[in-house]
């Protein structure tokens, strides 16, 4: 019977639990009473979603191999760690230059050739001045014609930054005196920007030259290309690269003793160590201590904070002594104690400080001759362990030919430039007071002017080269003996066989660079050498 109670629409008990389960009560997680309603009551809060988290397996930019282990590793090591960025030391340059295209030409010769220097422009004298009260440079790169002077008034500032002097062609008389007053070095400015490309090699070497490990290496053809008379100088080099003793290299202006001295240092076992190089001929004589040996704060007037001398900054490495020979004689008995104690002292210090350094002196005086007068004879020989003579560009001619294809190379980036038909011949004539340094300005001046065609270098030489050997004169102004009666004009015949025995007893008897120096191809020369029957 139906049930009085229930309505007659109601349904069963069990059918309605089961259609519609019972509302539970509302809870902090299910505001809206019902955890299968996806829709929330009204009036409720919507609750954020919970953020996923990233498990370890799934460390971000660890290899294949760690992201199996990186469940067993801290969260600090499962993370990629933020790389620093890298400092890059770039020497700072200041530009002086007025004319606004050639400051584009150089602005952009800098950005296309990637050159690691941060340049600062001045148009003027005065900013330039100015610019130097208030920031360190490492060189300077002046025009010479300014709005309000020259840039030889910054050398009058004395300065020690080097300084690189741009002039306007047919200035070679300002480029000299620009030298002369201490110049590192002169650029000749051409209309169509040749100039650019030996720039970069002109900086580097008022820099410094590059001072890494590859660049110094290498001992370059500028000290160790020779013939039989250089045989010696590069067994000595080998033992002063072997040896931690102390060298001594003598040698006229201009041949190299300073890339010797660079070269040993870097070769050697001493090559992570640093290498300083000091002008006693530029030191003052009431700063030369101070500068050899430092000084301690308030040790005299002016001294307001401590500094290292030379002695300690080069402790570990190498320490070079340029043109020992214009030291002072009452300064040579203090190097003297450094030398035998290996201590230095400075100036208002009592404690000594240890040293280790090896030092290589250059000069170019006759040190031997100077004993016992302006030079102390016991430093002479704690010094002079190693003796290391280079010799005159002019006794070794047979050398011109290949130093002029290798600095012609490195300044041309490695394109040979040929050179015209006896260029050679003259060069090699010429007695370069100047030894390889002059050798290296010449050509470089050569190929900055140069237009088209072979290149002549002979035409920029300070003083006219002496001719070739007349007939009936020797290379060396002694006389030979005439075909036939005194007085009598030689035929064309003798006198290029005369000109061909010069040029190859010059050349040591190297048949390829008398070829090379005449001007004539290789078989032709042999050819000539067989018919005057001089081989």
């Amino acid at each position: 019977m139906p049930d009085p109670a229930r309505p007659p629409h109601a349904a069963p008990r069990r059918a309605r639990a089961a259609a519609d389960p019972p509302r539970r009560r509302p809870t902090a997680a299910h505001p809206g009473g019902r955890p299968d309603d996806p829709r929330p009551r009204a009036g409720a809060r919507r609750q954020p979603r919970a953020r996923r988290r990233r498990r370890p397996h799934q460390a971000h930019g660890l290899p294949p191999a760690r992201r199996r282990h990186a469940g067993n590793l801290p969260p600090l090591v499962a993370r990629r760690p933020r790389r620093r960025p890298r400092v890059v030391t770039q020497s700072r340059l200041l530009v002086i230059e007025d004319d606004r295209l050639d400051r584009l030409a150089f602005e952009r010769c800098v950005r296309t050739r990637s050159l690691p220097y941060r340049c600062v422009y001045a148009a003027s004298v005065a900013e330039s001045k100015a610019l130097l009260e208030h920031l360190p440079f490492d060189a300077i790169l002046s025009d010479y014609r300014l709005g309000d002077g020259t840039g030889l008034e910054l050398l009058a500032l004395d300065l020690d930054i080097p300084l690189i002097l741009v002039t306007g062609a047919g200035s070679e008389e300002i480029a000299a005196r620009a030298m002369r007053a201490g110049a590192r070095d002169y650029l000749v400015k051409d209309r169509d920007g040749a100039y650019l490309d030996v720039l970069p090699a002109a900086i580097a070497r008022a820099l410094g030259g590059g001072d890494d490990l590859a660049a110094g290496a290498e001992i370059d053809d500028f000290a160790v290309v020779g013939g039989p008379r250089f045989a010696s100088t590069r067994e000595l080099l080998g033992l002063a690269i072997a040896s931690t003793s102390p060298v001594f290299i003598t040698g006229e202006t201009g041949t190299g003793k300073n890339r010797v001295a660079r070269a040993i240092h870097y070769q050697s076992s001493r090559r992570a160590g640093p290498f300083v190089p000091i002008n006693c001929a530029a030191i003052p004589d009431h700063l030369f201590e101070g500068e050899l040996f430092g000084y301690e704060r308030g040790a005299f007037t002016g001294a307001t904070t401590a500094k290292r001398g030379v002695f300690e900054q080069a402790s570990g490495g190498t320490l070079v002594l340029d043109e020992l020979g214009e030291m002072p004689a009452h300064q040579q008995a203090k190097l003297l104690g450094v030398l035998d104690d290996g201590k230095v002292r400075r100036l208002g210090s009592e404690t000594p400080r240890d040293v280790d350094v090896r030092v290589i002196c250059t000069t170019n005086v006759d040190v031997e001759r100077a004993l016992d007068t302006t030079f102390r004879r016991d430093l002479f020989y704690r010094l002079s362990v190693i003796r290391i003579a280079l010799p005159a560009l002019r006794d070794r001619a047979g050398d011109i030919p290949a130093l002029c294809e290798h600095l012609l190379r490195t300044m041309r980036g490695g394109s040979p430039v040929p050179l015209a038909a006896g260029e050679l011949a003259r060069l090699m004539a010429y007695p370069w007071p100047g030894n390889v340094r002059e050798l290296r300005n010449i050509l470089e001046r050569a190929l900055i002017l140069h237009r088209a065609g072979s290149l002549r270098p002979s035409r920029f030489l300070t003083e006219p080269a002496p001719a070739l050997p007349a007939p009936g004169r020797a290379a060396h102004g002694g006389a030979v003996e005439e075909p036939g009666d005194d007085g009598a004009i030689p035929t064309l015949r003798e006198v290029e066989e005369r000109h061909i025995r010069w040029t190859l007893e010059r050349l040591g008897g190297n048949v390829t660079q008398t070829a090379r120096a005449l001007g004539i191809s290789l078989s032709t020369t042999k050819r000539k050498l067989k018919e005057y029957d001089l081989r």
